[in-house]
C-alpha cells in the first residue's frame, strides 16, 4: 500500500462527547496496516475550531504513536498509540481504528494512569495530504447500540464486547454520508 502524507487520529477524540469503545484489545495480535507516513501535523476538531500540533511517529508492529507537541498545553507528551485495519466492504480509503491513550504523567498527581487499558474506536478516510476521523457517538436509540454484543452507556458511549459487533457497527456508518470530527493535516 502506498504511503500518503497524513495527520491522524485521536488526541481530541476522547475529549469529544461519546465514543465507541472496550475495555481491553478487540483486535489482538491481528496485523494492522500501515497507510501513514510519519511527520508532524495539525488537528482542527470541526465543530470546536479548536487546533492543536502533534507528531506522528511509528512504532513497531504496525503501531503509530500521535503525541501533543504543544508546549503549552496540559496534555503536553500525552499520547495515543494507534492501530489501523481494513474493514471489508468499506470504500477505498477508509479504515477502522484502534487508540489507547498514554499520559505523561506529572509527578504530583497519584490518581494518573500511564496506560488506560480501554480502546477507542471509529473510521479514518485518507485525504491527499492528511486524514479525516470519524468519533462515533453512541445514543442508546441508536442502531450501534442495538446491535447484539454492545452495551450503550451514559454519555454518548457505547461498549464492545468482541470485534465482530464492531465491525458491524463501524461497516454500517461506512457505507453512510459521514461528516468528520477532526481533519488532520500534514506540516
Amino acid at each position: 500500500m502506498r504511503e500518503i502524507s497524513s495527520g491522524l487520529v485521536l488526541i481530541a477524540a476522547v475529549a469529544l462527547a461519546g465514543c465507541w469503545q472496550s475495555k481491553g484489545s478487540l483486535y489482538g495480535d491481528r496485523q494492522p496496516v500501515e497507510p501513514f507516513r510519519t511527520g508532524r501535523v495539525e488537528g482542527i476538531n470541526v465543530a470546536h475550531k479548536d487546533r492543536d500540533h502533534s507528531l506522528l511517529t511509528k512504532e513497531p508492529g504496525g503501531v503509530y504513536r500521535l503525541t501533543n507537541d504543544d508546549k503549552d498545553s496540559s496534555d503536553f507528551g500525552d499520547s495515543f498509540l494507534v492501530r489501523f485495519f481494513p474493514l471489508a466492504g468499506t470504500p477505498a480509503g477508509i479504515f477502522a481504528y484502534e487508540a489507547q491513550e498514554v499520559k505523561t504523567c506529572k509527578p504530583a498527581d497519584n490518581m494518573c494512569q500511564p496506560v488506560d487499558p480501554s480502546r477507542y474506536y471509529g473510521l479514518v478516510r485518507r485525504r491527499q495530504n492528511g486524514t479525516e476521523v470519524l468519533n462515533p457517538d453512541c445514543a442508546k436509540d441508536s442502531a450501534a447500540a442495538k446491535v447484539p454484543g454492545v452495551t450503550a452507556g451514559d454519555y454518548g458511549t457505547c461498549d464492545f464486547a468482541d470485534r465482530a459487533a464492531l465491525e458491524k457497527a463501524l461497516l454500517a456508518l461506512a457505507k453512510k454520508p459521514w461528516k468528520a470530527d477532526i481533519v488532520y493535516t500534514f506540516q
